[in-house]
């Protein structure tokens, strides 16, 4: 039931109103957990729609580095299916490298959310 529950949210996530939906009903904690502690199948769909938001909003980027996002997407880019790794490891290392630039740029973003 999670990974159908995780398929529509990456789904939900391609989309404006989907992103603002997961990003403001506390979608992203949840996402980060399957990333972590979920099935493959989870993992790969929950990482495509981190990728989604973090790619479209520094806000909900931000959101993903506070919920502690980077060790378990390294830990999938490392441990990770073969059928993970082809389809969505080659996007972790410029979504991990779009965290670290965020997360440099941290202090400036939070002045300009206030």
């Amino acid at each position: 039931m999670v990974d159908k529950a995780v398929a529509v949210l990456a789904s939900l996530a391609t989309t404006l109103e989907g992103r603002t939906a997961i990003g403001q009903e506390g979608g992203i904690p949840l996402l980060v957990e399957v990333v972590e502690l979920g099935s493959a199948r989870g993992k790969a769909n929950a990482t495509a729609a981190l990728l989604q938001l973090c790619t479209n909003s520094s806000r909900f980027c931000i959101m993903v580095l506070q919920e502690g996002a980077v060790p378990p997407l390294v830990a999938l880019s490392r441990s990770g299916t073969q059928r993970a790794k082809e389809r969505y490891i080659p996007l972790l290392p410029g979504f991990l490298s779009f965290l670290y630039h965020l997360l440099s740029l941290t202090p400036k973003i939070y002045i300009y959310l206030s």
